[in-house]
């Protein structure tokens, strides 16, 4: 089945195919000539590969406006028109320089998917790039010092005031998402019943740039369902246990689930929260301690589930990693296992009362890098305590189960 364009309130996602990029088939690619789909705004076949600047310029074109594909060894009937032929491209494209060029000569950088189909009983092939919406426009073409937009199926510039407007509606929406954090933070920590003195909590925040955006129809409960079985809801590096507890609720901001001391919520532009209590004060110690290994546990985890949320409802683009743990001050990581071990007497103190960490990455990239990821956010919180590493990793980046 292909589809040209879905709307969702404000936000356009191009989907051509109704299907992960990775899943497209050349029967796929076959469909589009026997349909007669027409080049668009999110669409564009070249029948030859071109320059590295032309590549920029239509990279950058797509990102400012709704993102979309370009398809490379299709011959098109006219400017706009529909595949005539498919007669492939050589098989030798180097998708790393590619992917290399786009990063170095866009700004703020760009991600870009890229997949090749083999052309059957041929030694040609077809090349898909993927080029999301980006949430941080306007992009600027380093190389011909210009910001351009698709427009009449063509990457044209933009005037002056459609630059000066994307960048109002940036800066404005920067503070928008930073503004949101702090109020579903603050929402879920006065929600909190218990009388912990000093309770230590954890708010792992994974979530697109732009959050005006509605990404998930929670009205749709039949799907929801489906998609968010909670016993296949499993991932690495310690699968055996399901990652949603209990049953999918609706929620204030769009779906929770919580049980067994762990809170997650799906927001409906996109956001993902886990909130956990990850530390207290120990009176029989004096010491106030924080588990870093279940939290390292709970975020690796966490950006596994994230991707497959952006999956599910194809969404693609630029999202945040956030780490926000509250009420740190004077705490010591549990060393060499979890609680009530005490192994911390000897390390040092926290002299922060909050810890904030973040990153950036491509939705896609999620389930790939989560162990990059992770131990670069639980390196730099281990920074937090005076530590260079955190001991959770071993030397090939892999997490220790304890």
């Amino acid at each position: 089945m292909i589809e040209k364009v879905i709307n969702i309130k404000h936000s356009v996602i191009p989907m051509l195919f109704k299907k992960p990029l990775s899943e497209v088939e050349f029967s796929d690619i076959q469909k589009l000539k026997d349909a007669k789909i027409e080049e668009s705004e999110i669409l564009d076949y070249k029948e030859q590969m071109i320059s590295d600047d032309k590549l920029v310029k239509h990279v950058t074109a797509f990102s400012n406006t709704s993102g979309g594909d370009l398809i490379f060894g299709i011959k098109e009937r006219g400017r706009g028109g529909y595949p005539v032929g498919i007669p492939g491209i050589e098989d030798n494209v180097n998708k790393e320089r590619l992917e290399q060029i786009i990063i170095s000569n866009i700004r703020p950088r760009i991600g870009a998917q890229f997949h090749e189909i083999d052309i059957p009983n041929s030694d040609r092939i077809i090349l898909i790039i993927r080029i999301p919406e980006g949430q941080n426009r306007p992009y600027y073409d380093i190389r011909s010092h210009k910001y351009y937009k698709r427009y009449n199926y063509e990457a044209i510039p933009m005037d002056e005031f459609e630059i000066e407007s994307l960048y109002q509606k940036r800066f404005f929406g920067a503070s928008k998402l930073a503004k949101y954090v702090e109020e579903i933070i603050l929402f879920h920590r006065n929600m909190q019943s218990d009388d912990l003195p000093e309770r230590i909590d954890g708010h792992i925040i994974i979530t697109p740039l732009r959050i005006d955006d509605r990404i998930i129809d929670t009205a749709n409960e039949e799907q929801i369902r489906i998609n968010f079985d909670p016993n296949k809801i499993r991932f690495e590096p310690d699968s055996r246990q399901q990652y949603l507890p209990g049953i999918a609720k609706p929620s204030r901001y769009g779906i929770k689930w919580n049980a067994w001391n762990n809170n997650i919520e799906v927001h409906r532009n996109g956001l993902v929260h886990f909130v956990k209590l990850y530390g207290y004060f120990n009176e029989s110690e004096n010491t106030k301690v924080i588990d870093a290994d279940a939290l390292a546990l709970d975020l690796l985890q966490t950006i596994q589930f994230a991707e497959k949320i952006y999956s599910i409802y194809d969404f693609i683009g630029k999202v945040k990693i956030k780490l926000r743990v509250m009420n740190t001050l004077t705490s010591k990581i549990v060393r060499g296992g979890h609680f009530p071990l005490k192994y911390y007497e000897r390390f040092p103190k926290c002299d922060a009362d909050e810890i904030h960490i973040e990153r950036e990455w491509d939705s896609w990239r999620l389930t790939e890098d989560y162990l990059e990821i992770g131990e670069s956010i639980m390196d730099e919180f281990s920074n937090y305590y005076e530590l260079w590493k955190a001991d959770m990793f071993n030397t090939d980046g892999e997490f220790i189960l304890k």
